[in-house]
């Protein structure tokens, strides 16, 4: 027995170094920038390369380079072009997804700009962008290859900004690295930005699982200057220059705040190593946005925005997680979700594949829809229908929760388990 555990830890060291090696052997440790579009409407997607970065600074994890989560609507994925072996891969979402489910998509075609970075790679890796099909399922929608020395891919681009360390507990590799940036914000307000960033970073470690690993987690501010401040309104035809040309009204929701400009937004986050971006928009308004691997958006003056909205929209941006809110009139993303398939994420359930899910966290007996009572509203894990803006099929884990609603006071167990499993998916060795 005692050399059967011998043998198991042995195996697992071996397993740490081989990953490790793994990035040593195929990747140096810069980032590879690419950019394309995704293009099409509400039945039809493409994509197409728009062209290639070498940024200085990779702040992505250089262990389980293989392992797949199985989050985000879309994935990249990086195969050795000699021996064809999957050496990266990784998931993310998209504000085009969002908008292939809008009335706008039945009647016209758009692109929008959308960023993936990897690890650069020491010699010719073929790339391929998938499409998810269902919850285990994919299309590959663009291949191509990339030659490091490809004298093409541009070099030495990012944008002048001035760059301040929030917090920096450890290294990128054993690290979370979340960048901050500004947005309306002009070069008076450069301290106020800064102020805010922090204030956004607190806010973060007044929840779990960020308390228990805040050990591991870097946050850095990146003061972009706006030429004029505050944020752009077109419901109140309000228009403003600003550094990222982000927007409320997106999709004709007053309150939903993104940018159109992923380009922009990725030239800043460039400057510091990074796995997750937040733009802090410098306005009172309420709203906010965010989207898997894509990036966060919340206001920094409304008082609702500081205590809830940052923390809700990180959810999304960096766990994955979906809105578990829904209303019983139509809502601008209603269209998202197929009840016949599972959602990939991880805190929602169509049953169609709960197994998936949380189904080995709920208390034995729990009863499956899990109906609303007094109890059951202060706490505990169940299966609540009502969830990803839907008031039926679709099934939540809790009563309330952050990803429900601003009055809750914390992500429920299930939220919490999925935000820690990112967390050490990104800085264990």
């Amino acid at each position: 027995m005692r050399k059967f555990f011998i043998s198991i830890f042995l195996f697992f060291i071996f397993l740490n170094s081989t990953s490790a090696q793994d990035y040593d052997r195929f990747f140096n440790d810069k980032a590879c920038r690419i950019d394309f579009q995704f293009c099409g409407d509400n039945k039809t997607t493409t994509a197409w390369l728009d062209h290639l970065s070498e940024e200085p600074l990779w702040g992505g994890r250089r262990a389980r380079l293989s392992t797949d989560l199985n989050l985000g609507q879309n994935r990249i994925q990086v195969f050795d072009s000699l021996s064809n072996q999957l050496i990266y891969t990784e998931g993310f979402s998209t504000l085009y997804f969002e908008w292939q489910t809008t009335p706008e998509a039945l009647k016209t075609k758009k692109s929008f700009e959308q960023t993936v970075q990897i690890p650069y790679p020491k010699n010719t890796v073929r790339v391929q962008i998938d499409k998810r099909t269902g919850f285990g399922s994919w299309e590959t929608l663009l291949t191509f290859h990339i030659d490091p020395n490809d004298k093409l891919i541009r070099r030495n681009h990012q944008p002048k900004a001035v760059v301040r360390e929030i917090q920096k507990n450890t290294t990128p590799d054993k690290a979370v690295d979340i960048v901050v940036i500004a947005e309306g914000y002009t070069a008076s307000e450069q301290e106020k930005f800064f102020s805010d960033a922090t204030r956004l970073a607190d806010q973060l470690f007044t929840h779990e699982p960020f308390i228990k690993h805040r050990n591991r987690i870097n946050v850095y501010a990146v003061a972009a200057i706006s030429e004029q401040s505050g944020i752009s309104m077109p419901h109140k035809d309000k228009w403003l220059n600003t550094a990222v040309r982000s927007h409320y009204y997106t999709f004709y929701e007053p309150r939903y705040l993104t940018s159109p400009a992923n380009y922009l937004i990725r030239d800043y986050a460039g400057l510091v190593p990074y796995d997750a971006i937040y733009v802090l928009a410098n306005t009172p308004e309420y709203g906010g946005g965010g989207i898997y691997n894509f990036y966060a958006f919340a206001s920094a003056d409304s008082k609702r925005a500081q205590a809830e909205v940052v923390v809700h929209e990180f959810g999304h941006s960096f766990a994955g997680l979906g809105d578990e809110y829904f209303r019983e009139g139509a809502d601008v993303l209603d269209g998202m979700y197929n009840l016949k398939e599972e959602p990939w994420e991880p805190n929602i359930t169509s049953l169609v594949n709960f197994d998936a899910k949380w189904k080995n966290m709920l208390p034995k007996g729990t009863a499956v829809p899990t109906p609303v009572t007094d109890k059951n509203k202060t706490g505990g894990i169940g299966v609540f229908e009502g969830g990803g803006y839907l008031t039926k099929g679709m099934y939540r884990p809790s009563y309330d929760c952050r990803m429900r609603t601003n009055e809750a006071r914390e992500f429920c167990p299930v939220c919490q388990k999925a935000v820690e499993k990112v967390i050490l998916h990104l800085t264990e060795k």
